[in-house]
């Protein structure tokens, strides 16, 4: 049976962003239940809905262009998904866009612009050690970091991750 994958797109912000990772992939997995989609799962004892997830956002950043990838039997009407998806999602957590794609991403492949404010120099200096910076004003900076190699400990003092935004992008490929 011919499967396709379809790349969904989402903003985290508000109280979402409150919403730890595995907690979100379980509401994610629910939501498309509901919405009865003609979801693959995988083999064996316990078979779950084939669904990919972007790498994980901390509490509290907020995501502005998160993606989930999710495996089904028969392609949708994607204008009707996006406007039935978002009636399901908690405040806060909306559905951008989304289209077909042939092939898994990788993380190799994904990419992140952070914008952090700067609150010490220090998250300055590590970001720089870690990352791009592709921007910086008085009080932010803009950086990009490989998500394959990327830890949030290393460039975030103390856990303080309050005001920090993040932007996924995968590497060639027009979003």
């Amino acid at each position: 049976m011919e499967t396709y994958r379809l790349r969904v797109f989402y903003k985290k912000e508000g109280i979402s962003r409150f919403i730890s990772h595995l907690s979100f992939c379980k509401l994610i997995e629910r939501s498309l239940r509901r919405l009865n989609l003609p979801l693959k799962f995988s083999q064996g004892f316990t078979p779950h809905p084939k669904i990919s997830f972007c790498p994980p956002l901390p509490i509290p950043i907020i995501g502005e262009n998160e993606f989930f990838e999710v495996e089904i039997y028969e392609k949708i009407d994607i204008e009707k998904f996006i406007e039935r998806i978002n009636t399901i999602l908690p405040e806060g957590t909306i559905v951008k866009k989304c289209y077909w794609v042939q092939n898994k991403f990788s993380l190799s492949s994904v990419y992140a612009i952070y914008t952090i404010p700067l609150k010490d120099n220090i998250i300055k200096e590590k970001s720089e050690r870690l990352g791009k910076i592709v921007e910086e004003k008085d009080d932010f900076i803009k950086v990009i970091f490989k998500m394959e190699i990327f830890n949030h400990r290393k460039v975030f003092v103390n856990g303080v991750f309050d005001g920090i935004t993040r932007e996924l992008f995968i590497k060639n490929e027009k979003i």
